[in-house]
């Protein structure tokens, strides 16, 4: 890693269901490409598999988005960023987002039975 790569920025939630968590960060004005990591809470960085994507920046001025996938339900995950310089190389972990996932619920917008018992 080298000391002239940033730390990634902050993420910021823009919404979390069930299974995804969506964020969004403001672009540091030398870095064009991110990478965004996620993982349980109970989990560390280095011995369990995370999540990642590969995001760019989409036009000055523009918040770089991205979206967290495939998680479980009611569960707690750490979401944190990395800039990448045009070499490829990363730099030091942004600070985290840490959020919950929804609950699996019966909810009126539900498409399906959950089973849930009203009294």
């Amino acid at each position: 890693m080298s000391a002239s790569i940033p730390a990634g920025p902050k993420p910021e939630l823009i919404e979390a269901t069930e299974t995804t968590i969506s964020v969004e960060f403001k672009p540091i004005s030398s870095i064009d490409k991110y990478e965004l990591e996620w993982k349980q809470i109970e989990h560390q960085w280095d011995t369990k598999p995370v999540g990642s994507i590969s995001l760019s920046v989409q036009g000055e001025g523009k918040l770089v988005t991205g979206e967290a996938i495939d998680l479980l339900p009611g569960m707690t995950y750490c979401v944190r960023s990395y800039c990448i310089n045009s070499d490829g190389l990363k730099g030091t972990p942004g600070p985290e987002l840490i959020i919950d996932t929804e609950q699996v619920g019966c909810t009126p917008k539900s498409e399906k039975s959950c089973g849930c018992i009203i009294q």
